[in-house]
């Protein structure tokens, strides 16, 4: 585990070759983080789930800026991956669908990460025609009071 935070940017287009990249910074950020191997592929797996349910909110909006900005951050207690785009305003997964045990649509991959703990928290922001979403997974006895 390392002392400094590490942040790391990407700009994904919608090609699914690009997920095993995804996959690899979120996993090497979460053992930067002191993540245990599973957890580091587990999480690692719910933001390659996220990308892809996100796509079509982005894909859908007439044209405009296409792609999804990615920011991979490691910090001593946790992981945290904001996944930004323009389009739809709507979250990925929701208070609804969560609490619905997972609809089918695009949330039920992030929502079913969201239940079986491959995510511990999911933040949602809309500002500027901008939607952005962060998912975080803290360390084990690290988490901070929800």
């Amino acid at each position: 585990m390392h002392t400094d935070p590490c942040r790391v940017e990407l700009t994904l287009h919608d090609d699914p070759r690009l997920m095993a990249a995804v996959r690899a910074v979120v996993s090497h950020a979460a053992d930067r983080a002191g993540l245990p191997s599973e957890v580091q592929e587990g999480f690692a797996a719910a933001a390659v789930d996220a990308c892809r349910e996100t796509f079509p909110l982005v894909n859908g909006n007439g044209g405009h800026d296409s792609t999804l900005k990615m920011v991979v951050a490691d910090f001593h207690d946790r992981v945290e991956v904001m996944i930004e785009h323009s389009g739809e305003a709507l979250p990925t997964a929701g208070l609804d669908t969560f609490c619905g045990g997972g609809a089918k649509g695009a949330a039920e991959s992030i929502s079913n990460s969201l239940q079986d703990t491959r995510v511990d928290r999911v933040q949602y922001e809309t500002s500027d025609g901008r939607s952005r979403m962060t998912l975080i997974k803290y360390r084990k006895g690290d988490r901070a009071a929800v």
